[in-house]
């Protein structure tokens, strides 16, 4: 997240040792070269040796548990499929939630919802239950369908593909006629299931860490400690690895420290085990499906906690509005994040693609303070499948009108009352509505054929226009994306998503409407407080389904490459470091050997001295001690392994070069005396 911490890689200890030999022991001049020589060699190569450990002890990663297979996602569809023909009490209680919105729907000349219709409702279901921001199922999304470049008979590479299967599954079994209540049903319980098996999965990691046996019960103490590195991983969006109890708990020590805001999330957790452990003695043992249970729940209420954060951040941005309701000057965004603890950095060119930028006045570029709130830099992607994001209030209100009308499009006076009569975080109960947003919704009526369709772009433009701070603008489709700041950075080859202090400084010193010290504005503005509109219409359902072989092919693909990544780069690392270290002993080994020779019998004429020897084993002991400190950092995960590769490959090919070279240089006679 942009504005809340996140932990950083633990730090590397540091150790002293000094090795004193007694004054009446000490080696002869010669003894004590071979000596230090030899404890250098052997320190080298215990080092060397633990630089391999990765390969002998692979440290277990959270992030890799859990990955969805074509395989289980086919499985849970089709048994939910079965389950939703014997209805029972779960089966049940979808239906009764999901029946409101599906009825409001717009539906084909069958009865059916669109491929579209079915993952708005899916997005509104996961978002208001649970607040997950299902990956694949975003708003406003540029396309549905994502793939990279691909030549000759390459699969298309689909990112987020599971919902996307799961539907095309659910149509192809419908012959494409639409879906209805009850494969809606399926599709929410699939996901479901889906997601609680990753949760389980990343659990049996968590046991897998700290030795723990899935079958041997825990006490209270070990179920907490199994909880809270589950907990550590779920923060840390999955990337979290350890290899052993000791480790692991070094590691939530230091992200105890480093992660702000610790406290309030540890003291939820505890609350949340409180309430789940609140029957079982404290001598009681706990199984893993116990355990497990607790990790599902801690998934599917997080968003109440963050709601918390969320609010803030609101709050926040709302005391730094503009006369625009729900805006904040571009200026006035990167001057909070200058000068106080907020960290309002997101270039101009990555809000714009997010959706968050109003840029209707492009002299005056303005924040859309519900559209940003919402945005992926703000979420916590927590899982492979979803992402926590702050919740879209502007659901709950449509929820309440689609309950009330139980239709897909109503009359302007209808919907007045009924609007006029829903109260929001900023807006209080009932509310009077003024002339000109009566006629804006007059005038959808009119382009629409006389009623309007709430799930129409224009309706929602006007909900932003009602309810400016919780409901987003709606941008016309494929002008905006909800990507990550990675994501965005890889699209564009961008370094960066966030703006430097000088972009941010010049942004706001070429404001004219910025306050000076006077409290007045730097020069001419003319500001106003009217919020654009675009007459663009976009109805639900319209858009095109996309084809299901490419979406079933290219899930298939996916999760095997991914794996297959996770592994090769580290062992290539640890392959090259340890050329490195081998050539580094040999030329130290061929020095010392020259060196002692020259104490004994040799005596150089030429270039070649005593003194450069003693130089060049100086400088090979520097090599190795810089070596060993980088495996260190690379093996406690304070060194990325990229940049550790990259390091051991300059370093292998500097040596190489020499040895190559010395290969042209004359060799001087050697006389002895």
């Amino acid at each position: 997240s942009s504005h809340f911490s996140s932990a950083q890689h633990p730090l590397c200890h540091r150790s002293s040792t000094s090795d004193i030999a007694p004054p009446t022991h000490r080696p002869a001049p010669a003894d004590q070269v071979l000596h230090h020589t030899m404890k250098s060699i052997q320190l080298f190569l215990t080092i060397s040796w633990a630089s391999m450990l990765p390969f002998y002890a692979q440290a277990h990663n959270i992030k890799d548990a859990g990955q969805v297979t074509t395989d289980e996602a086919m499985q849970s569809l089709m048994h939910q499929i079965t389950d939703t023909l014997a209805i029972g009490a779960k089966e049940s209680k979808l239906y009764q939630t999901l029946e409101a919105t599906f009825e409001a729907l717009p539906k084909n000349e069958e009865g059916y919802l669109s491929h579209q219709a079915v993952r708005y409702v899916l997005h509104r279901f996961f978002v208001q239950r649970y607040g997950w921001f299902i990956k694949g199922l975003e708003p406003n999304e540029e396309k549905t369908w994502h793939h990279e470049p691909v030549t000759g008979d390459e699969t298309p590479k689909l990112k987020e593909w599971v919902p996307s299967f799961l539907q095309n599954l659910l149509e192809d079994k419908l012959h494409h006629r639409g879906t209805d209540l009850q494969g809606l049903v399926a599709l929410v319980a699939s996901l479901e299931e889906l997601v609680q098996h990753e949760a389980r999965d990343r659990l049996k990691m968590a046991y897998k860490i700290h030795g723990w046996a899935l079958d041997t019960p825990l006490t209270r103490e070990q179920a907490d400690q199994a909880i809270r590195t589950w907990y550590v991983g779920f923060l840390l969006s999955g990337n979290f690895s350890a290899s052993s109890h000791e480790e692991v708990e070094r590691k939530e020590d230091m992200f105890a420290r480093r992660y702000t805001g610790w406290d309030e999330a540890n003291d939820w957790l505890m609350n949340l085990e409180k309430s789940h452990y609140e029957d079982v003695q404290d001598d009681t043992a706990i199984g893993f499906n116990s355990t497990a249970q607790l990790a599902t729940k801690i998934g599917e209420t997080y968003f109440h906690f963050n709601d918390l954060e969320c609010k803030s951040l609101k709050d926040t941005l709302r005391g730094m509005e503009s006369k625009k309701a729900g805006r904040v000057r571009l200026s006035t965004f990167y001057k909070k994040s200058l000068y106080s603890h907020w960290r309002f950095t997101e270039k101009a060119d990555y809000l714009r693609k997010l959706g968050a930028l109003d840029e209707s006045d492009p002299q005056q570029p303005q924040v859309i303070v519900s559209n940003y709130i919402m945005a992926r830099p703000n979420c916590l992607e927590a899982s492979n499948l979803y992402a926590v994001c702050c919740r879209n209030e502007c659901e709950d209100l449509m929820a309440s009108l689609e309950s009330q009308l139980k239709s897909s499009q109503a009359e302007p006076e209808q919907i007045v009352d009924i609007v006029s009569a829903l109260g929001s975080d900023t807006v209080q109960a009932p509310w009077t509505m003024s002339s000109e947003l009566r006629l804006r919704l007059e005038q959808v009526a009119a382009t629409n054929g006389g009623k309007v369709p709430i799930h129409g772009r224009l309706f929602a433009q006007w909900m932003h226009h009602a309810y400016p701070r919780e409901c987003p603008y709606p941008h016309e489709s494929g002008t905006v994306s909800p990507l990550t700041p990675d994501e965005w950075m890889q699209s564009t080859g961008a370094s960066d998503s966030s703006a430097s202090q000088e972009e941010m400084k010049r942004a706001v010193e070429s404001d004219v409407c910025e306050i000076d010290e006077q409290g007045k504005p730097k020069g001419p503005c003319n500001e106003d407080e009217a919020l654009p509109w675009s007459e663009g219409e976009e109805l639900l359902g319209h858009q095109p389904a996309s084809p299901p072989a490419v979406a079933a092919a290219a899930a298939s693909e996916e999760p095997v490459q991914a794996a297959g990544r996770s592994t090769a780069a580290p062992i290539f690392c640890g392959a090259v470091s340890m050329a490195v270290a081998l050539t580094l002993l040999f030329d130290y080994w061929c020095a010392y050997r020259a060196s002692h020779a020259g104490k004994e019998e040799v005596f150089y004429v030429n270039k070649v001295s005593s003194k450069e020897l003693a130089s060049k084993l100086a400088g090979l002991q520097k090599a190795m001690a810089v070596w060993a400190l980088a495996c260190v950092a690379w093996i406690m995960d304070i060194l990325d392994t990229s940049i550790f590769g990259c390091a051991m490959c300059g370093g292998l090919g500097v040596l190489a070069v020499k040895r190559f070279a010395g290969r042209f240089v004359r060799k001087d006679v050697l006389h002895k005396l």
